[in-house]
């Protein structure tokens, strides 16, 4: 089986909307998928059924940072708008998909990596969108669940336990290097889960190589950045051309 494995990183996860949009035009076709994060979100309406033009329109009409509404007793932003969206367009569970779908998520008390394979899907993908001091975790079946990628954010590992034997994988994890020195607390912080997103993911690609790998250049495009929406889809069309190129694909 092929499948796909979407990585998390804000905005630019809009780009596993142009690297899936190549991806089907060469002829290819995935009876997995696995994401994390924006990837799990961008990853679970591929499974529901939704083309990569049918998911560009949503992202076009959707205020994306307003389905963040501040909320002081969740976290520093609510979930509620965005629970509300994802209930809006995916099925209610996992058996409603039209492919096999992984997404992950961190156990808070644990710690430990969580593989969601069913059960409700709102709250699945909720859960793996979860990102520490922004969102609240998300109580499911007994667990509280926060953003998959702060241990696995690029899950191939999860594909290949769905049985994937070959998987293409699109990383938007935030680059090791910026443009300049992040300002204020918050962004301190950000920055100091982006660079254990960089480095985690280097070592779990040395455990977990895909066959494929897509790496878009986003370089200064923040996990914030959804007005750049456009020039996010476009970098993963390009990434995904040159990959597919690189392996004989086109």
């Amino acid at each position: 089986m092929r499948g796909l494995a979407f990585s998390g990183g804000g905005a630019r996860g809009l780009a596993h909307i142009g690297a899936l949009e190549v991806f089907l035009e060469a002829g290819l076709d995935f009876q997995v998928v696995a994401g994390t994060s924006m990837g799990a979100i961008v990853g679970a309406l591929f499974a529901a059924g939704k083309s990569p033009e049918e998911m560009l329109a949503l992202a076009r009409k959707t205020p994306w940072l307003g389905l963040l509404g501040l909320s002081p007793r969740e976290g520093v932003f609510s979930r509620r708008k965005l629970k509300d969206f994802l209930a809006e367009h995916l099925p209610e569970t996992f058996s409603g998909l039209k492919r096999s779908l992984v997404v992950t998520a961190v156990d808070a008390v644990s710690g430990r990596l969580v593989f969601l394979t069913q059960g409700e899907l709102p709250s699945a993908v909720l859960a793996s969108a979860a990102y520490p001091g922004l969102l609240a975790p998300v109580e499911r079946e007994g667990r509280f669940l926060f953003d998959g990628g702060v241990l696995d954010n690029l899950p191939v590992d999860a594909a290949r336990l769905l049985g994937a034997g070959e998987v293409y994988a699109v990383d938007v994890t935030p680059e090791r290097a910026v443009e300049e020195v992040p300002r204020g607390l918050l962004a301190l912080a950000r920055r100091a889960v982006d660079l254990m997103q960089v480095h985690l993911t280097s070592v779990r690609l040395t455990l977990y190589a895909p066959e494929v790998y897509v790496r878009p250049s986003l370089q200064g495009v923040g996990i914030e950045d959804f007005r750049r929406l456009e020039e996010i889809v476009e970098a993963g069309r390009q990434a995904a051309r040159a990959a597919l190129a690189k392996v004989g694909g086109v």
